[in-house]
């Protein structure tokens, strides 16, 4: 197999394509719940095509450009289950920007299709990564700024297209807030491993921060540029530790990543002999998986799929192995044990996390206007949603805030501009808004258990 994917042929990436895909529509055809996450996505898409503003009428985290992305599927009405087709799009997306990168610039001795297989292959150790997330999105501008670092690298003399990877890592952190760490990679490679002059330095700085500053120009022409500011803050500065359990959960996903790439930065360590855009290249991904390393401290949620920047750069510390081992035959089991893990990696997740996936909803009600005072989404899969809290982990804090003023004003905003039919409170916080908001205790009676309904 190993001869058959360092080949330069078509044959084996058309054939590796039609896998791909024949795989993905089978997983479709499982008809298995969605993950909560993208009934989030979804509903964001919606609230967005109906009008409402981001971050001021729908409270969530994603970045500017992934809102724009969901609400793009959106319009077109393409339905959840098809998730897997646009995630596989942008995944075999970035693995050609990753093999172009590669042997356009001699990063390695010629491998072939090889680092598309393994780029691909480490994408599918969960299937969290089969999901088009906003951290998934922002990896392709992080791989487009990456070619462009390596191309810098690449030459004697750096040219004024470093703007562009300023202007992709800022796209990127539009994408998942925590990106935005990843400009202080890009110009730590470019100081460390390139010719690159303060001018050129500061257009690094104007491509990061125009398209910033164009989105900030846009959200204040809305009227919600405080509640973006806000959002960012706490994605993407504020700092906490991630939760150890969460950590052992999602291990099983990055576990076999890590180890061959383990490997293959060993193999390089033993092995001097490699070109000097090589060892740049393998320096400037060392820096990337540090840059990772901190902004997983600023992660909203700790979770594999947030978690997926560390892929390209473990896929290609994991290629070293496949040029730098002498023997054939250790190539060669190498990519079968690889394939293996990948299988037993997706057995495994296929039954340790249903418990991520949508359930049946307590809420009977079907085809009204709902809104949800907690985490329990999955009741607006046959019901409209109403109000802003998609997110409840982002959410709930406001109702610890009852006592402010602009809370209270807010929430009224929340309660009069997309009023819903029923009001879902498993949490309890209702009864509070009904106590600063008194007019609600007419207008809304209990139904059944936990669930308020309008009177009309």
């Amino acid at each position: 197999m190993f001869q058959f994917l360092r080949s330069n042929a078509s044959i084996p990436l058309i054939f590796m394509l039609v896998i791909w895909g024949i795989s993905t529509f089978l997983f479709i055809q499982a008809d298995i719940e969605p993950f909560y996450w993208e009934l989030k996505n979804q509903l964001i898409g919606q609230k967005l095509n109906e009008g409402f503003r981001m971050y001021q009428d729908v409270r969530d985290n994603a970045g500017p450009f992934a809102a724009g992305f969901f609400q793009l599927l959106d319009f077109f009405s393409f339905p959840v289950y098809m998730n897997a087709y646009w995630a596989s799009g942008l995944i075999i997306f970035q693995a050609f920007i990753f093999q172009q990168t590669i042997q356009r610039y001699e990063l390695m001795p010629p491998l072939g299709n090889l680092p598309f297989f393994i780029y691909s292959l480490f994408f599918h150790f969960s299937l969290e990564f089969a999901i088009p997330s906003a951290a998934l999105l922002g990896v392709t501008f992080l791989l487009l700024a990456w070619r462009e670092v390596v191309k810098q690298q690449s030459t004697l003399n750096v040219d004024d297209r470093v703007f562009l990877i300023g202007l992709f890592i800022g796209a990127a952190g539009l994408c998942y807030p925590s990106y935005f760490l990843f400009i202080f990679w890009g110009i730590l490679s470019l100081v460390f491993y390139s010719g690159i002059n303060i001018r050129q330095l500061l257009l690094v700085m104007v491509g990061f921060l125009i398209v910033n500053i164009i989105t900030g120009l846009v959200y204040t022409y809305h009227g919600n540029f405080p509640y973006l500011i806000q959002v960012f803050q706490n994605s993407a500065i504020e700092f906490h530790a991630p939760v150890w359990e969460e950590l052992q959960e999602i291990a099983w996903a990055y576990i076999p990543a890590m180890g061959f790439a383990i490997v293959g930065f060993w193999k390089v360590i033993e092995n001097p002999k490699i070109k000097s855009t090589g060892q740049k290249a393998q320096q400037t991904n060392l820096i990337w998986i540090f840059t990772g390393i901190f902004a997983t401290f600023t992660l909203p949620a700790t979770a594999s799929n947030n978690l997926l920047f560390f892929l390209p750069a473990l896929a290609y510390f994991s290629l070293n192995s496949f040029f730098l081992l002498n023997k054939y035959w250790i190539r060669e089991v190498m990519l079968w044990l690889l394939l293996g893990m990948t299988y037993f990696s997706v057995q495994f997740d296929w039954k340790s996390q249903i418990h991520k996936r949508l359930k049946k909803s307590e809420v009977a009600i079907r085809n009204e206007k709902l809104m949800i005072l907690g985490p329990q989404i999955e009741a607006y899969r046959y019901n409209t949603m109403a109000g802003p809290f998609v997110n409840w982990e982002m959410s709930k804090s406001l109702f610890d805030e009852l006592d402010q003023y602009k809370t209270i004003v807010l929430l009224d905003q929340y309660m009069t501009q997309d009023p819903p039919t029923y009001i879902y409170d498993p949490t309890g916080k209702f009864k509070l808004v009904q106590y600063y908001l008194p007019y609600l205790k007419q207008r809304y009676t209990p139904a059944e258990n936990k669930l308020y309904k309008r009177v009309d």
